[in-house]
């Protein structure tokens, strides 16, 4: 059976940059993971590697970061696996990224249109069914390390322009079912809203 730890990424990073000492993991349905002992893997708060800290700070302004990770142990022929479910996992915190940053686009819109509240929700809500099943092609995995504790994070980097077409494509399939947001321009708010963005978000851990 698995577990799932779950906790925010993005919220342990703001942390790590006020906190001189490891600040508790909060944790929904499991216990909190054990800190790294030592070596590069080890960061400032318990269960999150320096390389994911790292590549949240160093990021480009041009892509989204996704972070995702699945308990091995040290059953390194379980490696495939889990790689195929930490991607799963980062995969679906950049969609979950591209949804709050049309969820922004959308009520940007809404109070600069004419757009009635009743067609604004149905309009993001169908863009973001599209987007929870988008395949996100052109999200690539940019480091994949397994820390001391068993479990294989990988980052995954998603270009602006690959995160603007995947949006287009959303919106442009809402505005058949939604004829009222006709006038929503996707690739021209996508420059604005994507800078807003900021990556990181709940990263479940299974084994």
């Amino acid at each position: 059976m698995q577990k799932f730890f779950v906790f925010s990424v993005a919220a342990l990073i703001a942390l790590s940059m006020c906190a001189t000492k490891p600040v508790p993991v909060v944790v929904v349905g499991g216990e909190t993971p054990q800190a790294a002992s030592s070596g590069s893997m080890s960061a400032g708060l318990s269960g999150v590697p320096k390389f994911v800290n790292d590549a949240y700070l160093n990021a480009s302004e041009d892509v989204l970061i996704g972070v995702g990770n699945y308990k091995i142990g040290n059953d390194m022929s379980r490696m495939g696996t889990g790689k195929t479910y930490a991607e799963t996992r980062a995969r679906a915190d950049l969609a979950r990224q591209l949804t709050s940053i049309v969820k922004n686009m959308v009520n940007d819109y809404s109070a600069t249109s004419e757009i009635d509240p009743e067609s604004s929700v149905s309009f993001q809500e169908t863009v973001t069914q599209t987007l929870s099943k988008a395949e996100l092609r052109g999200a690539r995995t940019v480091q994949l390390e397994r820390d001391d504790n068993g479990v294989l994070w990988v980052v995954m980097e998603f270009s602006k322009s690959a995160a603007s077409n995947e949006v287009n494509q959303a919106v442009n399939a809402a505005k058949l079912a939604v004829p009222k947001a006709a006038t929503f321009n996707a690739l021209e708010r996508m420059e604005a809203a994507f800078s807003k963005e900021a990556g990181g978000g709940p990263v479940p851990v299974g084994d």
